[in-house]
């Protein structure tokens, strides 16, 4: 008989220590907290979901699974003197400022941004709409005036590659405080001013085998 309430007893203190606390609602989980260990490494962009699981306390044994759509986005980063991409989670539908905004967060933490970094500047803070296939990038005045040539050059190329690579952008064209601005292809050479360009402008920076 001892044996049986000492069974209990220890029985009870288990599930006393295994209990999790806290109210058991769902918590919503904002885009922008996704790990960047979800990042893929494939150049596709398909819709993927992400099961985030909470256990109720333990007066219930039930559990909320809560799906967030998400998908793949490659966002350009400098190599050298080559642009690669490297891919991220982002929610979706990831629109053009949702990706222009990741690209200018910088490289995410980890094995694939080893030997990577960004020419866009720290605190980088641009517009984007999106208007028949072509998206207008509205640059703050520092950009050109706080970036040498060749940095620029790759900084324009790093959102050009990224955007074009939306489905529904063909082209960039740039303004800043809505003024028409020329950038450098690249090649080096000067658009005019609000002339639009794409991909093949700066196909010259991607690596061997990876093309438009």
């Amino acid at each position: 008989m001892k044996r049986h309430i000492g069974s209990f007893v220890l029985a009870s203190m288990m599930a006393v220590s295994c209990a999790i606390p806290g109210s058991g609602d769902v918590r919503s989980i904002d885009a922008e907290d996704i790990p960047y260990e979800l990042n893929a490494t494939t150049t596709a962009a398909p819709t993927t979901t992400v099961v985030v699981t909470t256990t109720t306390p333990a007066a219930s044994t039930t559990s909320t699974s809560t799906t967030v759509p998400v998908e793949i986005v490659p966002l350009f980063f400098v190599a050298g003197a080559q642009l690669v991409p490297i891919n991220r989670l982002l929610l979706t539908p990831a629109v053009a400022p949702q990706v222009l905004a990741a690209l200018a967060e910088g490289l995410p933490e980890g094995d694939p941004s080893a030997g990577l970094r960004t020419a866009i500047p720290p605190e980088f803070a641009a517009t984007v709409v999106v208007l028949r296939g072509i998206a207008t990038v509205d640059l703050p005045p520092t950009f050109v005036t706080a970036l040498p040539g060749a940095e620029q050059r790759l900084a324009i190329a790093q959102i050009v590659l990224t955007l074009t690579r939306r489905a529904g952008i063909g082209q960039v064209t740039f303004t800043t405080q809505s003024q028409p601005q020329s950038v450098p292809r690249g090649r080096g050479d000067l658009t005019g001013p609000g002339e639009a360009v794409a991909c093949d402008d700066y196909a010259n920076l991607l690596p061997a085998g990876y093309s438009c």
